[in-house]
């Protein structure tokens, strides 16, 4: 059984498999809210910028979409005129033991390649906005204020990092299953016990589509909330990286290639431009393909007559380091968009007037 498979029968519905987790459910969860307790009585040091941080994070394990909320932010705040800069972990990365600052105001660096997949997919967006990687928050941040000076960082994936302070906690849910069975792992998906929300400064759904109301979970706060919808705008060729429309797919016979942390929203998004494919092979997240993989699938594209394999974005990434010949290999440029523009905006002319620019 995939990892996917085992989320959706065991995390997002509840099972025997999840009933008998309950007990370390528990017991996790109690870990957890002690600790909680004890940063916010500062038994626990936290450490506290000179500059305003950011956190996008979420509460469940699994695709959320925080890469590309942060891609978002990040160029609101710039727009708003602040010196903007975005760190993250650098999760199975070279540098994600050590601080590595992969992109500044004028360029990604030469060995950023080695940073992992979402740092870079980032670093490709955000150019102009400095990017570092590490999992020490607190010496990427120290770094960030002694050597790049920004108005604001926003840390990708940290709303459980307690040892930095966070300004501003947006916490992140997917729009289709937002707390899963509402257990907490292992009998669940849940990082946290639900009650770790009432720390988040704005609620984000993300993926959802029009047709979804809120769910109640979130209607007992009074936390600022707002959905995003995504979509594909177009196609990426791998080896000349021209643009591609929707209709040089139709009806072409397509394979989907993903390792990403919710792949039914890939397929979704491409169901919603009427491109059918016939088969979709799904890795885990972070998945770091090896040559005989791909050559596995190319074989079978050739014995298939695929005309072309469509990824994500994220997996451009990773394929491209194999040197392979790609071909046939397109990827999906993803859209993101707010469906409360009037609420974000709010939020982020309050983020700037706190910090006082």
């Amino acid at each position: 059984m995939s990892f996917h498979s085992f989320v959706e029968k065991h995390w997002v519905k509840r099972s025997i498999l999840s009933y008998l987790f309950l007990p370390f459910a528990f017991l996790f969860s109690l870990i957890l809210t002690c600790r909680r307790t004890l940063y916010k009585l500062r038994i626990f040091h936290q450490y506290r910028a000179i500059i305003f941080v950011i956190s996008v994070g979420n509460l469940t394990v699994g695709g959320n979409g925080k890469t590309p909320f942060t891609i978002l932010l990040a160029r609101a705040l710039k727009e708003e005129g602040l010196k903007v800069a975005v760190s993250h972990r650098g999760y199975k990365g070279a540098y994600e033991n050590m601080i590595k600052l992969i992109s500044d105001e004028d360029q990604i660096f030469e060995d950023a390649q080695k940073a992992g997949d979402e740092p870079i997919l980032i670093a490709r967006n955000l150019k102009g906005i400095p990017v570092i990687v590490g999992k020490n928050r607190k010496a990427a941040l120290k770094f960030l204020e002694e050597k790049v000076q920004p108005d604001v960082v926003i840390l990708d994936d940290s709303f459980q990092h307690l040892k930095v302070h966070h300004d501003f906690d947006f916490l992140l849910f997917n729009g289709k299953k937002p707390i899963g069975n509402g257990f907490l792992t292992p009998a669940g998906m849940l990082r946290e016990p639900k009650s770790a929300m009432k720390y988040a400064d704005c609620f984000v759904l993300n993926d959802i589509s029009g047709e979804c109301g809120i769910p109640k979970i979130f209607k007992k706060y009074s936390t600022p909330i707002f959905s995003t919808s995504y979509h594909i705008s177009h196609f990426i060729h791998y080896n000349n990286l021209e643009k591609c429309e929707t209709s040089a797919f139709e009806g072409k016979k397509i394979y989907l290639l993903s390792g990403i942390g919710n792949p039914l929203s890939f397929e979704k998004s491409m169901r919603e431009l009427d491109l059918k494919f016939a088969h979709h092979y799904q890795f885990d997240d972070h998945h770091e393909f090896s040559e005989n993989e791909i050559a596995s699938i190319l074989k079978s594209a050739n014995g298939q007559n695929v005309d072309a394999v469509i990824t994500t974005e994220k997996d451009y990434v990773k394929l491209k380091k194999l040197g392979l010949d790609l071909e046939r290999f397109y990827y999906a440029k993803l859209e993101v968009e707010i469906n409360e523009m009037d609420t974000f905006n709010g939020i982020v002319r309050t983020i700037k007037k706190e910090i006082g620019t």
